[in-house]
């Protein structure tokens, strides 16, 4: 699209949003809106606690502790407090320790994933414990910044993995709130968050923990955002869609010559509907593994009804299969590093842990808990990995057990419905429960407070109440 045919030229379309994040109420939302993000909150407050029992993320945030500095906000899963822009880093690595929050932006008709929840809610939550707000402040910002960021992701034709560099815009989107910028501020802070992005795309094919560093990078570069903003620093005039902008970059020509094709239909209901993430993970590990998981429970449940029990070491072989029209990525790579990042993005882990175990769950992608298992190891190395074909266009995962008394067990499931359908409320709760209890550090009245104030959090008039549950 040439830029004189846009209704909406730069930087219109960035200031529209601006003033929609400075002036969004509680009252703005729908009740969708409230419900599904209150729902997130307490599956990212489990997966707080969850990602507090990683081993080997305990020496950066003792780092930060030793560091010291300002007491400003608290270290949720563990006691003390820290300037602020390391209790977001810290809270936020720990949310997304292991992969296991929500994630994908419902906008319009697309489904698109992102990673931005996993620090929004976490560093919503640290900002709340450190100034008064009220529970339905606390939705608002969130949502408020969501929809910044799922619009602009909107516009792009292929939006991973650039839904990571917006991860800190997001942060700045939020942070934005708490600081009460204006919206000129709120432009320069989203400027220097875009200039600032980063991207662990390649940490996943390697499986480095840049993945949820950048989580935390991105929370950090937020709050440091909105202070340059507030301190007087000039901002871009569109630090999205300018001359080299943030997404103006992802585009064929990046000089500012070009829109892309659905720029004016990112930006039509602004104000009117708000758009956030509404898709929840079945296990740790990110959402592509869900039908893995949800294959290797079926799996074990139809061996149970055969021999009425589940003996592992009469398994001969493990095959997993999917169709040939879900992509080859790192969740194919052979498991080979034994360890909690490469267990995390691994369908033949996932597949594995779960037929094993019933489930995958926090305890279980632990490197500890990897090694130690006789049986998790070897079936996951001496699985296989293949294609199939099916008729139509559905995307489905397989998995065939031979067992060695010749009997084969498979189940198959649907690769995209595993991903999102809308979770029940037994699920949240059990996923809740599990990894509270694998964190194990607080008594049981406290979860079932969280829990409590979680489904009523806008009722609130003080977040305090609810956060001062999450630290030790």
């Amino acid at each position: 699209m040439k830029l004189e045919e846009a209704k909406l030229r730069p930087p219109k379309a960035t200031e529209l949003l601006c003033h929609n994040l400075v002036n969004t109420k509680f009252e703005d939302l729908s009740e969708d809106n409230v419900r599904i993000f209150k729902d997130r909150l307490l599956d990212m407050t489990g997966c707080i606690f969850g990602g507090a029992v990683v081993p080997e993320d305990q020496f950066l945030i003792q780092k930060l502790i030793d560091w010291g500095g300002k007491e400003e906000a608290p270290l949720f899963a563990r006691s003390g407090k820290l300037p602020m822009p390391n209790a977001v880093m810290a809270n936020s690595i720990t949310a997304r320790a292991n992969d296991y929050g929500s994630m994908f932006f419902h906008i319009k008709n697309d489904k698109i994933a992102s990673h931005a929840g996993e620090t929004l809610i976490p560093m919503g939550l640290t900002l709340a414990a450190a100034q008064p707000t009220s529970g339905k402040q606390f939705i608002a910002n969130n949502v408020a910044a969501e929809d910044v960021t799922a619009r602009i992701l909107y516009t792009l034709p292929v939006r991973w993995p650039t839904d990571m560099l917006m991860v800190s815009s997001a942060a700045a989107a939020l942070a934005s709130r708490y600081y009460k910028l204006n919206e000129e501020e709120t432009k320069a802070a989203l400027s220097y968050a875009a200039l600032n992005s980063t991207d662990p795309a390649n940490s996943y094919f390697d499986y480095c923990q840049d993945f949820k560093y950048h989580n935390g990078a991105g929370a950090q570069m937020g709050i440091m955002a909105c202070e340059l903003a507030r301190g007087g620093w000039r901002g871009l005039e569109d630090p999205f869609y300018g001359h080299w902008g943030l997404i103006s970059m992802q585009l064929p020509v990046n000089d500012g010559s070009l829109l892309p094709d659905l720029y004016n239909d990112a930006f039509d209901d602004v104000g009117n509907v708000y758009y956030t993430e509404a898709s929840f993970k079945r296990g740790p590990g990110g959402i592509p593994t869900s039908s893995a998981a949800s294959c290797g429970k079926g799996v074990r449940r139809k061996i149970e009804e055969h021999y009425g029990t589940f003996d592992p070491a009469q398994i001969k072989q493990f095959h997993l299969y999917r169709t040939i029209n879900i992509s080859d990525n790192y969740y194919c790579n052979p498991f080979k590093l034994r360890n909690h990042t490469n267990a995390l993005f691994s369908y033949q882990f996932a597949a594995c842990c779960a037929m094993l175990n019933g489930n995958v769950s926090v305890a279980y992608v632990q490197t500890p808990a990897i090694l130690e298992d006789p049986y998790l190891i070897p079936l996951t190395e001496g699985s296989t990995m293949g294609t199939f074909e099916t008729d139509g266009d559905a995307k489905l995962m397989k998995i065939v057990v031979e067992m060695k008394d010749g009997k084969v067990f498979e189940d198959i499931e649907d690769y995209s419905a595993a991903m999102h359908t809308y979770p029940t409320r037994e699920f949240l709760l059990g996923k809740f429960w599990d990894q509270f209890n694998t964190f194990g550090k607080l008594p049981k009245s406290t979860g079932e407070k969280i829990i409590e104030l979680a489904d009523k959090i806008e009722t609130l008039t003080d977040m305090r109440e609810y956060t001062d549950l999450l630290v030790l």
